[in-house]
């Protein structure tokens, strides 16, 4: 039996301008006990925040405690636990708990528990662990108030479940993804406001990650060990506190490190009393960090109060509105970057039984019906866009002409519909592009056109005509844009065509093919639209029309109004829905809107591409989305 200490840090001598990869001689923390309490193997520790005078414990034989002052027992659940993630606030049956996750190691499972006010451990769920033993976990509340958990195994593997349903205010266990991590992991956190992971790899250091589940894991490295940084010895655990500050344990040489990104701020601090602090836990409280440490030399757990560092506030990420899917396809054949743009056949007898046309840029056109069930696979190649025009013009049985950009033979494929609604291959039209990329369509009173371009800047113009067997294609104009573009919508209704360049903004110029009608920039890439800018198409509402826009790099959609200075009137994001068990949107490369009345739709719907299929992880596919919700941010904006 050891005994738990609870030390005050007394002086706190950092030394000016040291790194947290180097080790001054003079920063000593100096310490004092202040109470004591008996304890059998723990691990890890931490104090809930905004509750200095408590404090949750990990014993390998007494299970998880809750500790108050004076050493006083206030709750405890058996078992044998060493892990410990906590998030306060969380409602459940009409009451604020604390949630607590940690690892069982006798039951090799994860368990959820509640921990209410009177000290009272429930536990709510436990999660199997898939493949081999978890060896870190850590708790990431969301922005929208959902709670996910990232568990780390020994394989290197790194699990995120969504474990708390905010809107619904249940436990929840919905698989998101797995993603590789560090070998010989030590330890994890989560920085809640700036959504970012850190690993711990014991002998490397330590890395960071997008907590984002609508992200990439692309790690970068926080602080590391010789000889591939200056940090002395292994580096076991990692904390981080509401300000973004980032704690640090080195137990060989007895170091606490200090990185606060927010202003550049490293120092390295001794702690002399200790001879192999493991982990350590840092909260702030009343305008003081305070740290519960676990020296495993002493089997004890020890209280730091420090000093003289003061936190540095975040404002957090900004972050537009949020959405959510209504529906979502059947994902495409293969992992990797394969579904790409959509398009909507309106089948005007029957509206429900409307067609989504999507690509497969690695196997050839996808036909989905208006519930997502992948109904036709037509594989003609690495196709890339595509779009649709229904016009009495277009002489065939259905009066349609779907287009799509052809990769494989640098190409335009044609498609229509027989008698019985399923979409054929008519054929392809050449062209003398390099490298063919987007593709929009436009029709008017001179006839049915296709606009094509090569990621060179180069477009092309053609006049259709698909009214023999063979479906034959005229060049009636060339222009350039500065560099590549993909993404273009034509407007039928005021002979526009606007079109991303995808580095740089939106452009348009006239649809008609006049050689001398010049492009004009009309919106930048900036603080709103962000680089790249992918698909886009225009939506005529009953009192305005406006242009919808990818903007790929912050994984969110613009909408501008079409009409004088072309206004930014919203931007949004498309969330995960946990009651419909759809994940959210990232990554977006094409996309389509229609205002036609559909089941369930009665203004419309927006149809985008998500390049991050996730809960579980999928091949891509397309999401759907009532158009009523961005036209109530639209309104919300007047």
């Amino acid at each position: 039996m050891k005994n738990l200490t609870t030390i005050l840090l007394m002086s706190l001598l950092p030394v000016a301008g040291c790194s947290a990869t180097d080790q001054p001689p003079d920063s000593v923390l100096t310490t004092a006990p202040l109470y004591t309490q008996p304890v059998l193997k723990g691990k890890r520790g931490l104090m809930l925040p905004d509750q200095q005078s408590k404090w949750l414990l990990t014993s390998e034989a007494d299970g998880l405690l809750l500790i108050g002052q004076q050493g006083t027992k206030l709750g405890e659940y058996a078992g044998n636990f060493e892990t410990l993630s906590v998030r306060q606030d969380v409602r459940l049956d009409g009451q604020n708990t604390v949630l607590v996750a940690s690892i069982d190691n006798e039951q090799g499972d994860i368990k959820l528990l509640s921990l209410d006010q009177s000290g009272v451990f429930s536990l709510q769920a436990s999660l199997p662990v898939e493949l081999a033993q978890a060896e870190a976990l850590c708790l990431f509340r969301q922005p929208q108030g959902h709670i996910s958990l990232f568990a780390a195994d020994a394989l290197g593997q790194v699990h995120q479940f969504m474990v708390y349903n905010a809107k619904a205010q249940q436990i929840i266990t919905q698989k998101v993804r797995s993603f590789t991590g560090v070998p010989e992991v030590q330890a994890c956190a989560v920085d809640d406001n700036n959504q970012l992971l850190y690993l711990v790899e014991g002998n490397v250091g330590v890395w960071q990650y997008s907590a984002d589940a609508e992200s990439d894991p692309v790690r970068q490295p926080v602080a590391l060990a010789a000889p591939f940084g200056s940090l002395t010895g292994g580096v076991t655990d990692v904390s981080v506190t509401v300000d973004g500050s980032i704690w640090i344990t080195t137990p060989e040489v007895q170091q606490l490190h200090l990185i606060q990104p927010q202003n550049g701020l490293k120092q390295v601090f001794v702690i002399d009393t200790l001879q192999e602090p493991e982990t350590i836990s840092v909260n702030w409280h009343l305008g003081q960090f305070y740290g519960l440490v676990f020296d495993a030399d002493k089997d004890s757990y020890l209280q730091l109060a420090i000093e003289n560092v003061a936190a540095q506030p975040q404002a957090g990420l900004k972050r537009p509105p949020t959405l959510n899917a209504d529906i979502q396809t059947d994902p495409v054949a293969r992992f990797g970057d394969a579904a790409d743009d959509p398009a909507v056949w309106i089948d005007q007898h029957n509206p429900a039984n409307s067609l989504i046309l999507g690509t497969d840029k690695r196997a050839g056109l996808m036909v989905y019906s208006l519930d997502g069930k992948l109904l036709q696979s037509l594989e003609v190649g690495r196709v890339n866009n595509v779009d649709v025009r229904q016009h009495s013009a277009i002489d065939n049985h259905s009066n349609t002409l779907i287009a799509a950009s052809n990769r494989t033979t640098n190409s335009i494929s044609l498609f229509d519909l027989d008698a019985q609604q399923q979409v054929r291959h008519m054929g392809d039209i050449a062209t003398d592009l390099t490298e063919i990329y987007g593709l929009c369509m436009y029709q008017s009173a001179s006839g049915s056109y296709l606009f094509v371009n090569d990621k060179d800047g180069t477009y092309q113009q053609y006049r259709i005509d698909a009214t023999s067997p063979k479906p034959t294609a005229q060049k009636v104009r060339e222009f350039s844009l500065p560099s590549q573009p993909e993404g273009c919508s034509a407007d039928d209704n005021s002979g526009q065509l606007y079109m991303g360049e995808e580095k740089a903004g939106i452009w348009k110029v006239q649809a008609e093919p006049n050689p001398s009608a010049e492009p004009e920039l009309i919106a930048r890439v900036g603080e709103v639209l962000k680089d790249d800018v992918e698909g886009m198409e225009v939506y005529h509402g009953e009192r305005a029309s406006y242009l919808v826009v990818s903007s790929q790099g912050n994984d969110s959609f613009v909408v501008y109004g079409l009409w004088d200075g072309y206004p930014v009137l919203t931007n949004f994001r498309i969330d995960m829905d946990l009651s419909k068990g759809i994940d959210g949107v990232s990554e977006t490369d094409g996309l389509t809107v229609t205002p036609v009345a559909l089941p369930g739709y009665p203004q419309g719907l927006l149809i985008v591409q998500d390049g991050r299929n996730r809960m579980p992880q999928q091949p891509q596919n397309f999401k759907l989305v009532d158009w009523r919700q961005v036209q109530a941010l639209i309104d919300q904006s007047h």
